[in-house]
């Protein structure tokens, strides 16, 4: 350790009385290779996109060659154990420094045509390096980092130090600010999004990818949602959650979100201690990919971020009206956005925009989230939808009564000779319930409703089992 130059002050709201110390120092390569107990960065602070070989080449480029270089400073947390010994975290500068433990570990060799001093050491390996020039070996353990140690810091402040204080020097993109917020939102986006496979944890089913020409791309979005390995698949989570929180119509800026997902996992947030709506947004998430797939062949490259939100949100709000359709749903959807994007139609020229200005085409409003372009885009779906019904747009309106009456079962129980519906066979009263002879989800224009005349009586096994499915076809199973 060296001179204290620094101090990152502690936020009362932390519950920290001590304040943390940031020294300036340096480390070498052999104490991170050999002696130090370190992590090299929680997975918080971690980009998707790992440093390819090429990139981590030019590092040890730069240690045995261009010794007027010098890589960039690291920031490392120490953490006092009971025992008085030290642990330490890589808060930041994670590809640079596992570029040269992952060489040291013989993860990769040097590059071609790589000559120091007249000596070849091209494709050489790290114990190549080692038995036959000890000296270049030694001078990589040997190489000396800059470095700022911050001591008696609470994983909440080095939270905030690696968003507040290295994002000014680092490019950070807004999604990796929001992962690197500590807390039980961020936790969850990342491991939904993107699955944790150290811990056998899989992405949600939306998030399936392909490998096409070498390069990983999402199953069930447009080839131009691009994954750049920068969270991108977060990002859009985030976001969605975001809009369905703050009623999506509004839009999305990146301050407020990013402002959002800090104070609701910071004390008296709504997920400081206990992710309420988990249950909730993984069944958003459910209804998403019930959406996106039902999208045709010939509309899949329209699925960038900004119009799957927009197709599921609206979806998302039509159920209020009843089940949705999805095939059904979507196919309307992209009649609208041809339609409505048509140069020989053009009927976004008889409209304005939310705003008052002259409506463009339709497909030119899926350029950003904001609350005009959502606004325009939710008028005409709007205006599509009062004209030509919600039938049009795959709802299948429900009867809001769920359940019959007791004085309802009772009657039809003695009108069934007190016999299963289904079965034919004797039957309890406390045993009985009732059940849609055309389930709800065949809606009200079909007869799905909740009415003396659409009751059967039977066991609660059995209207378990039966579901949705047809009574006569239920009827049959049973009896066979």
């Amino acid at each position: 350790m060296h001179t204290l130059i620094s101090c990152f002050q502690a936020d009362e709201k932390f519950g920290k009385t001590i304040d943390p110390t940031c020294h300036d120092g340096a480390l070498t390569v052999k104490w991170l290779y050999k002696d130090a107990d370190i992590n090299y960065g929680k997975r918080e602070y971690q980009r998707e996109k790992v440093a390819d070989v090429d990139w981590k080449q030019q590092i040890l480029v730069t240690i045995l060659s261009k010794t007027f270089c010098k890589i960039p400073e690291v920031h490392v947390r120490v953490i006092t154990l009971k025992d008085g010994y030290h642990r330490y975290e890589l808060v930041d500068g994670q590809q640079r420094i596992t570029s040269i433990t992952d060489f040291l570990s013989g993860k990769y060799p040097l590059p071609k045509d790589f000559i120091v001093d007249g000596i070849d050491l091209s494709g050489l390996f790290a114990e190549d390096l080692k038995e036959k020039y000890i000296s270049l070996y030694e001078k990589i353990l040997n190489y000396t980092i800059s470095c700022k140690w911050y001591e008696n810091i609470t994983d909440i402040q080095t939270a905030e130090l690696f968003i507040e204080v290295l994002n000014n020097t680092n490019d950070m993109k807004p999604q990796e600010i929001r992962n690197a917020i500590t807390g039980l939102f961020s936790t969850w986006v990342r491991d939904i999004s993107r699955g944790y496979p150290e811990k056998n944890i899989p992405p949600h089913k939306l998030f399936e990818t392909n490998i096409i020409k070498g390069k990983r791309v999402l199953a069930h979005f447009s080839k131009n949602f691009r994954l750049k390995g920068r969270m991108e698949v977060d990002e859009w989570t985030s976001e969605l959650v975001y809009m369905y929180r703050h009623g999506w119509k509004s839009g999305v800026t990146q301050k407020p979100h990013t402002k959002w997902v800090k104070d609701i996992q910071r004390p008296g947030g709504d997920y400081e201690s206990e992710f309420t709506d988990k249950k909730k947004l993984e069944k958003l998430l459910d209804f998403s990919y019930s959406i996106i797939t039902s999208v045709s062949k010939e509309n899949k490259n329209r699925l960038t971020p900004m119009l799957t939100h927009v197709l599921v949100l609206y979806a998302n709000e039509l159920k209020e009206y009843g089940n949705v359709n999805p095939v059904l749903y979507t196919k309307r959807f992209f009649k609208i956005f041809d339609d409505w994007s048509c140069d020989t139609k053009k009927l976004y020229m008889n409209e304005t925009s939310v705003n008052g200005n002259q409506m463009p085409q339709f497909s030119s409003l899926f350029g950003g989230r904001n609350a005009n372009a959502i606004g325009t885009i939710c008028k005409v779906l709007d205006k599509e939808l009062s004209e030509k019904g919600k039938k049009s747009f795959g709802v299948v309106e429900i009867d809001p009564r769920a359940s019959f009456t007791d004085e309802d079962i009772y009657k039809k129980w003695k009108e069934q000779d007190m016999k299963d519906g289904y079965t034919g066979q004797p039957i309890e009263l406390e045993d009985c319930v009732g059940d849609h002879v055309i389930p709800r989800s065949e809606g009200i224009e079909n007869g799905g409703v909740t009415e003396y005349k659409n009751l059967i009586v039977t066991s609660a096994s059995n209207n378990s089992i039966k579901s949705n499915m047809n009574a006569d076809s239920f009827r049959k199973q049973v009896a066979g």
